[in-house]
């Protein structure tokens, strides 16, 4: 009577869709927080100029995400996160008033 054929033990087994993507050796908020603020400085002055900015930026991050190449998650979050900065709605102090101290709209 012929054995049947072993099965490979699993260690000689290639891990084939079992691969390690990534590693962090440090919390994610933070990493994104100083992204976020690595950036910064070169996103422009004016409102929608940097809004302009980080949505063309945005647009080019998601592309990449879609080929794989040159993808960066951290950055693409630091970027997201932000566009939300700028277009979070004002605080009730800075909320905008007329000449006579009252609320507009």
């Amino acid at each position: 009577m012929r054995s049947q054929a072993s099965q490979p033990f699993e260690t000689n087994r290639r891990a084939t869709g079992r691969r390690i993507r990534a590693a962090r050796s440090e919390e994610r908020d933070a990493i994104i927080g100083r992204r976020a603020a690595a950036l910064r400085p070169f996103l422009g002055r004016g409102g929608e100029e940097c809004r302009t900015v980080l949505r063309r930026l945005l647009r080019a991050e998601r592309r990449a995400a879609g080929s794989g190449l040159g993808y960066d998650a951290a950055r693409h979050a630091a970027l997201a996160r932000l566009l939300a900065e700028l277009d979070a709605p004002l605080r009730p102090a800075a909320v905008a008033r007329n000449e006579k101290g009252r609320h507009t709209g």
